[in-house]
């Protein structure tokens, strides 16, 4: 059974998740409104250019400033949590993949660490009370063992995916 989340560890939790977002936005805003977003695809694809398939870099790079400052919005925010930070991972995670392929250790161990304080934030959802999610009633608590039994009673095929996505859009709303 889980312990009560404190408000040490709600203060703790809104800390952490807004610098994330801070840091995100400040990433996006710079490609965007200093750099440029033309300046920045042209940029990395003259990293990634010969590494990577022009049908998914294009789209990658000229996506990445604007999702960097909407997932740091988000985040800061705390909307949608649950899918913000599972985006973010999933970004995280495709960084990475190209800073490895880059051969760029630095930039590898720094993802990294933004890798570790997202699957915090995500394992720790239940923290998140000093958000908009929270003001409008969206929580991420995980269902009850006898909701996860009826989920799975009767039925071995793709009981872990109704599971998650039972975790993923669990949602109660305040009237």
């Amino acid at each position: 059974m889980r312990q009560p989340v404190t408000k040490p560890q709600k203060a703790a939790y809104f800390i952490f998740r807004i610098t994330l977002g801070i840091a995100f936005v400040t990433f996006g805003a710079n490609k965007i409104f200093i750099q440029g977003p033309g300046n920045f695809a042209e940029f990395m694809m003259g990293r990634f250019g010969e590494l990577l398939p022009e049908f998914l870099l294009i789209p990658f790079v000229w996506t990445l400033p604007f999702a960097e400052l909407i997932l740091g919005l988000f985040l800061i925010l705390g909307l949608f949590s649950m899918i913000t930070l599972s985006v973010t991972g999933f970004l995280i995670a495709s960084l990475t993949f190209g800073a490895v392929l880059s051969g760029d250790p630095a930039t590898t161990a720094n993802n990294l660490i933004y890798a570790i304080i997202t699957f915090f934030l995500l394992w720790n959802v239940n923290a998140n009370s000093w958000s908009v999610d929270t003001k409008i009633g969206r929580t991420y608590e995980l269902p009850r063992e006898t909701e996860f039994r009826s989920i799975n009673r009767n039925d071995s095929s793709g009981c872990l995916v109704r599971y998650y996505l039972s975790v993923l859009l669990h949602r109660q709303t305040k009237f």
